[in-house]
């Protein structure tokens, strides 16, 4: 199985989580033609509002206990899962040193738990030593409604296609079954190209399954560099992410959302093994847990260069250039980044550095 929903949880540093306070307009002009955007339709035209938080619930729904299979014998994906740290194991952290040049990188999962707070004394000394805290980008500079209607803009239908053109009907039907599981009318995807559609499953599992972005790794330091007037240093920006997203072809997009439909089922082990694999420092088996054999297929590889390798090497070059700048920094990013052959850490080393994990 494709580890798709790993693509939010442990690389990109935004998510859409704050599009669930909002609304879809579903506009259809004279000449019956149909575009959604997330403002109120022209005077002359149909509008149909879509509420994007499903109905009686002021946040997203656990997802149910049958919701993907026939029976109760599953265990509810919303259950709470305790994660323990574990003796002998390393934090998700190293230490880069190379000459004078010092600074720190660790691997964040975008969406946590409360059960991983407080972090080690060592992450936290390190922090506080820190010149800088650098991220991939900066949520804290951009307000929510800013980030809603980027998001929008981007991940929405404007010229008349919907989702259900673009996919083929048993895509369609099964994109129909799991919204309806989730609370989801699958009307509000409707307006969404499918890489939108993807992600905004995703969160909703993510969410399913107790997991909270409030309690991610980059956000809980993006707030101490806040209260510690510590500087935030950005190696992307949330724009650039969005654009990489909405220029993958619509193939490739496809291709995103059918593995992500595929993986819903098996979100609540996935995840399980994915805490507990960070919280335990284990970077190989991390590595192995994002990338596996469904990634080798056409469309999910070219995901996979566009939204990991390629930025690997780009953050990587950030990272040094900072260093090299006398920056002693505390770089936080995706967890999905670093392991591997073509991960940070690997680049880093290849650049002289030498890594020791914490």
């Amino acid at each position: 199985m494709s580890r798709l929903m790993a693509l939010l949880w442990l690389v990109l540093s935004f998510s859409v989580t704050p599009l669930f306070a909002g609304e879809i307009f579903k506009c259809r002009d004279a000449m019956g033609r149909v575009a959604f955007q997330d403002g109120p339709c022209h005077v002359a035209d149909h509008e149909e509002k879509l509420s994007l938080t499903p109905p009686g619930a002021a946040v997203l729904p656990p997802i149910p206990v049958d919701a993907f299979s026939e029976g109760n014998s599953r265990k509810s994906l919303a259950k709470e899962t305790p994660t323990k740290k574990i003796v002998g194991s390393r934090n998700f952290a190293w230490r880069l040193t190379k000459g004078k040049q010092q600074g720190y990188l660790m691997g964040s999962i975008h969406f946590g738990k409360a059960s991983m707070y407080p972090l080690s004394i060592v992450l936290l000394n390190a922090f506080k030593g820190a010149d800088a805290l650098v991220v991939e980008a900066n949520v804290l500079d951009t307000n929510a409604s800013m980030i809603t209607n980027t998001m929008m803009s981007t991940g929405l239908y404007r010229d008349g296609s919907t989702l259900k053109e673009v996919l083929s009907a048993d895509l369609w039907d099964e994109l129909s079954i799991t919204s309806a599981a989730l609370g989801m009318p699958v009307a509000v995807l409707d307006g969404m190209k499918p890489w939108f559609a993807s992600m905004t499953l995703t969160v909703m599992a993510l969410t399913g399954v107790g997991l909270d972005e409030s309690l991610g790794i980059d956000q809980h330091f993006l707030q101490m560099a806040k209260k510690t007037n510590k500087p935030i240093r950005e190696l992307e920006s949330m724009q650039q992410q969005l654009a990489l997203l909405s220029g993958l072809s619509q193939e490739v997009q496809v291709a995103m959302l059918k593995q992500t439909l595929q993986d819903m089922e098996s979100a609540e082990t996935y995840f399980d093994a994915m805490l507990n694999t960070w919280q335990a420092g284990d970077v190989l088996a991390l590595d192995q847990l994002v990338v596996d054999e469904t990634m080798k297929s056409t469309e999910i590889s070219e995901l996979n260069r566009v939204m990991i390798t390629d930025r690997n090497r780009s953050m990587a070059d950030g990272v040094d250039a900072m260093l090299r700048g006398g920056c002693h920094c505390f770089v936080v990013v995706g967890a999905g980044h670093l392991g591997g052959e073509q991960g940070m850490i690997k680049l880093l080393q290849l650049k002289g550095y030498r890594a020791e994990q914490l």
